[in-house]
């Protein structure tokens, strides 16, 4: 690795990844070899199931032992092993450089183990930042040099612009369209809202990942009294006197928000999961992202 590639994961962590891989539910799968089996059959190392031998079959394929013990032709049949082609999207608009750790950083770190478990599994990796469009796409590759270019693309995307969540994924569809596992790392901060984004990634039959990245301060405001409230995005400025009503109410608009997205994800067969900056990354991606169906 050169001085200029940041290195963002430590070895001992990278080990722990080796033991993981991202699982895609509904793809349509390309016919090059990889690491993950499809619901297609065909003959390979991985065994699924056995038929009845029928007139034409590869006698390859017959279980002679069976038809030691039992005097029939029965034919095994294998899953097929291929690769996914796997995307990882980063918000990288001005509200995603708030937190502590900021949440771009954080999302970084989360898109780079990611995209290590696939390379190291065999899939491709691509992807984008986003703000009011793409940001610097990076094409899909698989090896060790695509990890180094996966690397240095998340090193360089900064907090810039603002939000333009639809606009991003309808063009992230276009520049990409074939099927993959769709990876989202953002706060979902958008008032021009999110769920057109998302249905334009399910129209393209992608499956989704998508990792809602929030810091504390955002869901529970530590300031009281009389305030200054500036959006980094749009650049507008609101002043009020926040007191423990108000602070309540903010409170449940944004758990309203976020239960709002999650329910939407849960009806499409979408995996949602919040991220907390407060919850180290290590313990994010080896312990919370196993609860969901994407990574095991």
């Amino acid at each position: 690795m050169t001085p200029q590639t940041p290195i963002f994961l430590e070895p001992e962590f990278l080990k722990k990844l080796e033991r993981l891989r991202l699982i895609a539910k509904r793809l349509a799968w390309s016919a090059a070899k990889g690491e993950h089996p499809s619901a297609r059959r065909g003959f390979s190392l991985e065994f699924s199931d056995y038929r009845k031998y029928q007139s034409g079959d590869d006698l390859r394929y017959v279980d002679w032992n069976i038809y030691r013990r039992l005097e029939r032709l029965w034919l095994k049949l294998f899953t097929a092993e291929e690769e996914m082609n796997i995307y990882l999207l980063v918000d990288a608009s001005r509200s995603m450089a708030e937190g502590n750790p900021p949440k771009l950083e954080y999302a970084k770190k989360v898109a780079a183990a990611l995209g290590y478990i696939g390379l190291k599994n065999l899939d491709k990796v691509g992807g984008a930042g986003f703000t009011e469009d793409l940001v610097a796409p990076l094409s899909l590759g698989r090896g060790k040099k695509q990890i180094l270019s996966l690397f240095s693309f998340l090193s360089a995307l900064s907090s810039e612009g603002e939000t333009g969540f639809s606009a991003s994924m309808r063009s992230f569809t276009r520049l990409f369209p074939r099927p993959g596992l769709v990876v989202v790392l953002s706060d979902l901060f958008d008032p021009r809202g999110w769920r057109a984004g998302l249905e334009a990634l399910l129209a393209q039959r992608h499956d989704l990942l998508v990792i809602h990245v929030l810091d504390d301060g955002e869901l529970s405001p530590a300031a009281r009294g009389d305030l200054s409230l500036f959006d980094v995005e749009s650049r507008r400025e609101r002043r009020l006197f926040l007191d423990a009503a108000l602070l309540a109410r903010f409170q449940a608009e944004v758990e309203a928000y976020c239960g709002e997205i999650e329910s939407f994800c849960r009806g499409r067969g979408v995996d949602y999961l919040r991220a907390r900056t407060s919850v180290p990354f290590d313990e994010f991606v080896l312990l919370t992202l196993r609860e969901g169906r994407s990574v095991k």
